[in-house]
């Protein structure tokens, strides 16, 4: 009995000290594993901080005050209020817009003194065009003067190099000389003519040629010789309140205004004699204003090929002594377009 209860009572301490030792073992095991869960729960942390694109996207989504100020951003197309740069476009007079605009930005009239001075001052101009012609005064020149070396008038054409709105208001000269297309290329610069009140005559082929002229004044000619005007393709306006003959021509190509196709309307109140072929393929002129009595027709070809002419303006007192006229051709065909003065 003895030896089994002495045998009962060793293993006891054993077995307590090694369950003292599991239980130790234990919580070692779990104090180890909580500080390596601890640890490792804090290293997942570390590059959270780092990812604060987190933080990037809540500003995004927050009213940042740099973004309020970048939302104004927008609104700076109001301070590209910059209709200053239209004017900018206007500054740059650069040399090139400068030589293109000089027609237009030049004096209104430049006023010269005989032909050289023309010659001298239109070599320093830029070339131009029809549309812009250079408005020059001409002064201190006879027209009709003609010496051994030629005349004024041809001396005066040589001298164009330039288009040129010409105004001989200033010059002297009773009759032009007669100066033929060939002899005077340099007409075709000439787009527009004002000439002295001295002029009473325009001779043979005076301006036949010049097919860039598109208006004549002639306040003071009375008489035009045949061909004066002949060829000119672009010519819209005539001035002559005092002509009293337009020359007979001996074929349709001498007639005074023969082939100027973009004649549409004269006015002639003094008109006392028109020529044969006067108006001859003028394919656009519509009307033309005579005076109180019916001038002499010179021909039955005064309006050939005139086709479009519709009105012989006349004034109102005068339209019964065009419908009864019994000068020669005056045909029914014109007395029926004689009408009053608008």
């Amino acid at each position: 009995m003895f030896k089994i209860g002495s045998a009962q009572q060793y293993p006891t301490p054993r077995i307590c000290s090694v369950a003292v030792n599991s239980v130790g073992f234990l919580w070692l095991l779990m104090v180890c594993t909580g500080i390596l869960f601890f640890v490792g729960c804090k290293q997942p942390n570390d590059p959270v901080t780092p990812d604060t694109p987190a933080q990037t996207e809540d500003p995004a989504k927050t009213d940042n005050p740099t973004q309020t100020e970048d939302t104004v951003q927008p609104d700076m197309p109001t301070q590209p209020d910059t209709p200053e740069q239209p004017d900018t476009p206007a500054q740059p007079d650069t040399l090139d817009q400068i030589d293109t605009a000089v027609p237009s930005e030049q004096p209104a009239m430049i006023e010269l003194t005989g032909v050289s001075a023309l010659h001298d001052y239109l070599d320093t101009l830029p070339g131009n065009t029809e549309d812009t012609p250079y408005r020059i005064k001409v002064n201190g020149i006879d027209l009709e003067k003609t010496t051994t070396s030629g005349d004024t008038l041809r001396a005066l054409y040589d001298a164009l190099s330039r288009y040129v709105a010409l105004d001989l208001s200033g010059c002297t000269g009773d009759k032009l000389p007669n100066v033929t297309t060939d002899t005077a290329p340099a007409k075709a610069y000439l787009v527009s003519l004002i000439l002295p009140a001295t002029v009473s005559t325009i001779a043979v082929n005076a301006f036949s040629g010049c097919t860039a002229l598109t208006s004549v004044n002639m306040p003071q000619v009375t008489t035009i010789i045949h061909g004066a005007f002949s060829n000119l393709p672009k010519l819209r306006s005539v001035y002559m309140p005092e002509v009293q003959i337009i020359e007979t021509g001996k074929d349709p190509s001498k007639g005074v205004f023969y082939k100027c196709t973009a004649l549409t309307s004269v006015s002639m109140p003094k008109l006392t004699s028109l020529g044969d072929y006067a108006f001859y393929g003028c394919t656009d002129l519509r009307s033309i204003t005579l005076g109180p009595v019916p001038p002499v027709l010179e021909g039955a070809n005064v309006f050939k090929n005139a086709k479009p002419l519709s009105a012989i303006y006349v004034p109102a007192a005068a339209v019964t002594g065009y419908a009864t006229t019994d000068k020669a051709n005056w045909t029914s065909d014109l007395k029926e377009k004689v009408q009053a003065l608008p």
